[in-house]
């Protein structure tokens, strides 16, 4: 349906769309804010935590040059002369020789360089400590020291920026949604009645127009100029059928006296290859007749002048009589038909433009559905819309056509041979359109589907 429940129109309005932008902006910024504070402290914290790691390192391996002393004496008389880093010596089958701190085997493996790492990684801390950051280094006898500092106020601080942004977050998010729906619920009344508006035209009411308030909001300037325009498009479309009507009598009759002439000059002159000639030259016209008339049939649908006249369709007994008619001639081609018509199906619509469409679509099983043996015609109420099915179990189409052959003119390949002007589906698809219907294509392993869809009206039984 064109127009939809308020609640679910709100949020695709262009005002509430506009919010959620600001809104986005604002966010962004907070989130850039944010990003540069948590950046700058956590740099300056790290910078500090590691240039006391990177001193304590450098103290212990110039001690270790000068007083040729093992590596875990070492660490434990710089933990006696305190300093708050934490040391883990470990020897080369992976015992802690000396330290205030023990980390796991899998840890010890995957540490390198300059890391930071929480108590539940691995490591086994004193209660206050949650984090530390700190090196390993690793040396030639196989021994590896580990020097950390405390870094459980760098975590702390991580929380507090990220509590800290959740709040800002939260709140501006809170009011740019509000702000947003104020301002959706503000236009959506004007936009109900455009829409209004709108839809009628396209059901073929040419002669509505856009309201206007007076107020010259951007509302009142769009309608103006809808009205202008729809002023001039009704012109145009008289004009069109005007212009249709002289091409029916002016085009069409000389067309219609060329080929009298050549059915006269026919009987008149004889000659080698003349009768051939005639004859290919009157084909080739009454091709140009046809194509000119399905272009003129195409036309006059699209121009939704047919809806005026629309009436309640039995179209359950349409399709039931149009199918049985249909049975001789796809027997004569070898094909069985099956047919599944839920009674009782009606919709608004024009009947001799619907007996058009699903005899286009029949037509093209006939014509186009090579080694078909099966013809199926199934219609029945589908969530409110009338669905036909009209499949075939032939060679079908591939479906990277299937879009394509909804386009005038097309045909494909193995088609280009068969009589045709590769409008049949076109004009399928206008008369469709016309009755608020689409068509779609399927593939029906083997063989093609072609599912309609139309309005059905209401009160119209459900089918099977």
């Amino acid at each position: 349906m064109w127009l939809e429940a308020p609640a679910r129109l709100l949020f695709r309005t262009s005002g509430f769309r506009l919010a959620l932008r600001s809104l986005a902006l604002s966010l962004g910024g907070a989130v850039l804010v944010f990003v540069i504070i948590h950046h700058a402290a956590e740099t300056i914290w790290r910078e500090q935590i590691d240039t006391a790691v990177s001193g304590a390192l450098t103290d212990i391996l110039s001690d270790l040059r000068h007083d040729k002393q093992p590596l875990a004496q070492n660490v434990r008389e710089t933990m006696a002369e305190g300093g708050g880093l934490f040391y883990a010596d470990i020897g080369p089958d992976h015992r802690f020789l000396a330290g205030n701190f023990r980390l796991s085997p899998a840890v010890a493996a995957s540490w390198t360089g300059i890391k930071t790492l929480r108590r539940q990684d691995g490591l086994t801390l004193p209660p206050r400590v949650v984090a530390i950051r700190g090196t390993a280094r690793r040396f030639l006898d196989g021994e590896t020291l580990y020097i950390a500092a405390d870094a459980s106020a760098l975590r702390a601080l991580d929380k507090l920026i990220a509590r800290s942004f959740l709040a800002v977050f939260g709140t501006i998010m809170a009011l740019g949604l509000l702000s947003g729906t104020l301002a959706a619920r503000a236009t959506l009344r004007r936009v109900d009645a455009l829409a209004t508006t709108i839809r009628d035209i396209m059901e073929g009411d040419l002669s509505r127009r856009a309201p206007v308030t007076g107020t010259g909001d951007e509302f009142d300037r769009l309608a103006t100029g809808l009205n202008a325009m729809l002023q001039r498009l009704q012109e145009l479309m008289d004009n069109l059928r005007q212009v249709t009507n002289d091409i029916s009598h002016d085009l069409r009759s000389p067309l219609a006296r060329l080929r009298g002439h050549l059915e006269l000059s026919r009987k008149r002159f004889s000659g080698a290859g003349l009768a051939e000639m005639f004859d290919e030259a009157l084909l080739q016209i009454d091709q140009a007749l046809e194509i000119f008339a399905a272009m003129l049939r195409i036309a006059e649908v699209e121009t939704g002048a047919r809806r005026a006249h629309f009436c309640a369709v039995p179209l359950s007994s349409q399709l039931t009589m149009l199918a049985e008619s249909y049975e001789p001639a796809f027997a004569a081609g070898g094909i069985s038909t099956a047919n599944d018509i839920a009674p009782g199906l009606t919709l608004q619509g024009d009947k001799d433009l619907l007996a058009q469409m699903f005899t286009n679509l029949l037509d093209n099983i006939m014509l186009h559905a090579t080694g078909a043996s099966v013809a199926h015609v199934q219609a029945m109420l589908v969530d409110g819309q009338i669905e036909i099915t009209i499949s075939d179990d032939g060679c079908g189409i591939p479906p990277n056509q299937h879009a394509r052959v909804f386009q005038r003119f097309v045909r494909l390949d193995a088609s280009r041979h068969l009589p045709g002007h590769g409008l049949g589906l076109a004009l399928a698809v206008a008369i469709a359109a016309l009755h608020g219907g689409r068509i779609t294509l399927g593939d029906n392993q083997p063989g093609l589907r072609v599912i309609v869809n139309l309005p059905a009206l209401s009160g119209a039984p459900a089918g099977a």
